[in-house]
């Protein structure tokens, strides 16, 4: 008769941990297998642990301030190991290193990642995709010919014609400081500039107006802020992605992991616009008119508004001739509006901020300042002052970078070498798909480059200080090709918002702010605890 096999449970649950067992150890050596390589090579290193490597992300402690802790340790070096995950990652701490990693010798070092990590990590569904086509997200050529097509909306000449859009936000702004002024509580500073901020981008970037003034209910607000906030479940799904067959199982079933709502939202937003102004041929000369000019085949836009001022701009420049028939399309201008979004609204809200809160504590750098904006109030008859008269504004113009040096948005920061490569002066070969790495906070306070590093003092770009320093200390917004495409859109919002708070208000100290200041981790960027705290108050020579 017929045979029959009974399996008995504990078989079954033997052979299930089994199984389990072998993919624990399977993964244990794809993590680990690299973590000897520092040793070996005979560089100083920091401990890797398992699965995280030298960082663990659910510590609590933000990435910024855990990698900076290592830099502080070896200061005295050129460079250190790390692991990221499992892949060894060579941490610069000498600026001279990243003149030639950025600049020098860009064509080894055009990626941020790896294309392998890259699509690990934008695998799933169609709005996942939308991420990685941002200028962040993708590589080599593709990225040469993003970056290449959108340059020529940030020229100064370019600059020139946003000023509209950011004066008529910084009405909302001085209306709202006024209210707190009447009020004459301390309020969260974020809360009001991370308004303008949104508002200024949106109406420039998107073409609508987000409402962040006036509109408790605004989803575009909403949605906007919680892009920023990473929970506990959406690290451990994004450190997920990292395991072998993840991220081909999301692809193959289309699973949108990264705020798949707000995405959607702000897709359907830009794409609506850009149906709006083909359909009604209405141009605004706002950035999605730009971008929608960048994209078109017989594109000629050209820069010759570029003036190559100062060794950053000429760093910047890409040397890429672009393709006849490029395959940019409407999704390129929502990825990079979106980027935009990402990049722009909470960093430029961030660092308006702190520059208030820096006010609140030092009053004779205000002073000083309120004395610049007066006279170029005058100057300008009682109104904002004109693009060429913001822009040669000293004082403001160092005031800024000074809070950019302390409180830089971004920390931790890296690129991937996409062919072998020797560190200049030294016999360490980084391989291909190698990664190196860099913390702004570290070079920012390190006494080699800066006269008084933990005080606030903008006389660290003044003109003597800036030629006596290796201007690659600076990197508030990267440097080289790579880096921030909307620097100077973002320096102008700043600016302009300075200009109009600082002529009628003054900032006092609050109570309300943790101090000393610690980064939350829950926040990609680097922002604090509890947020920043301050009184406003009326100037009795306002313009108003």
């Amino acid at each position: 008769g017929k045979v029959t096999v009974k399996t008995t449970p504990w078989k079954m649950w033997l052979e299930i941990c089994l199984v389990f067992v072998t993919l624990f150890i399977l993964f244990y050596r794809y993590v680990t297998k690299s973590f000897g390589k520092w040793k070996s090579l005979g560089i100083p290193y920091t401990k890797p642990s398992f699965p995280m490597g030298t960082y663990n992300f659910l510590s609590g402690r933000h990435l910024d301030d855990m990698s900076a802790e290592d830099h502080k340790k070896y200061l005295d070096q050129g460079y250190f190991g790390t692991f990221l995950l499992g892949k060894p990652v060579l941490a610069i701490n000498d600026a001279s290193f990243l003149k030639h990693i950025q600049v020098k010798d860009f064509d080894h070092f055009v990626d941020r990642f790896a294309d392998a990590s890259n699509k690990k990590l934008f695998s799933g569904g169609d709005t996942d995709k939308i991420w990685g086509q941002q200028l962040t997200g993708i590589n080599g050529d593709d990225w040469k010919e993003l970056r290449s097509a959108f340059t020529p909306i940030f020229t100064s000449g370019k600059m020139k014609g946003m000023l509209k859009f950011i004066k008529h936000i910084a009405v909302d702004l001085n209306k709202e400081m006024e209210e707190k002024a009447k009020q004459g509580e301390e309020f969260e500073l974020k809360d009001v500039y991370g308004k303008f901020s949104l508002d200024a981008l949106a109406s420039s970037a998107f073409g609508v107006n987000a409402e962040s003034f006036t509109n408790k209910d605004s989803m575009f607000v909403r949605y906007a802020a919680s892009v920023f906030k990473n929970s506990k479940l959406e690290i451990a799904i994004t450190v997920a992605k990292f395991i072998p067959g993840v991220p081909q199982l999301l692809d193959t079933l289309k699973v949108n992991t990264f705020k798949p709502a707000e995405t959607k939202f702000f897709r359907d937003i830009i794409l609506q616009t850009i149906k709006i102004r083909k359909q009604t041929k209405e141009r605004k000369n706002d950035l999605v008119d730009l971008m929608l000019d960048c994209i078109k085949e017989d594109n000629a836009m050209n820069d010759e508004d570029e003036e190559e001022s100062d060794q950053y701009e000429k760093d910047m420049k890409l040397n890429h001739t672009r393709k006849g028939k490029h395959n940019l399309d409407e999704i390129s201008i929502v990825a990079t509006a979106m980027v935009l979004l990402v990049a722009g609204y909470d960093t430029t809200g961030m660092t308006l901020s702190f520059l208030s809160y820096e006010m609140s504590k030092n009053p004779e750098v205000q002073k000083k300042l309120q004395e610049e904006i007066d006279q170029a109030y005058e100057e300008a008859g009682g109104e904002l002052p004109d693009y060429n008269a913001i822009q040669s504004l000293p004082y403001l113009d160092m005031v800024i970078h000074e809070t950019l040096r302390i409180h830089s948005p971004v920390g931790w920061n890296s690129r991937n070498a996409t062919k072998d490569y020797v560190l200049p002066g030294t016999d360490i070969v980084i391989k291909k798909d190698d990664m190196v790495s860099w913390n702004a906070k570290s070079l920012h306070f390190d006494p080699k480059y800066w006269t008084n590093p933990t005080e606030f003092y903008p006389e660290h770009f003044s003109k003597e200080e800036k030629t006596n320093r290796n201007p690659y200390a600076f990197q508030a917004f990267g440097q080289g090709p790579r880096a921030c495409i909307g620097m100077r859109f973002a320096l102008l919002e700043a600016k302009v918002a300075v200009l109009s708070v600082l002529r009628n208000f003054s900032f006092k100290e609050g109570t309300k702010t943790q101090e000393p200041l610690v980064l939350d981790a829950d926040n990609q960027l680097a922002w604090v605890k509890g947020g920043l705290w301050a009184k406003v108050e009326p100037r009795e020579e306002g313009a108003y």
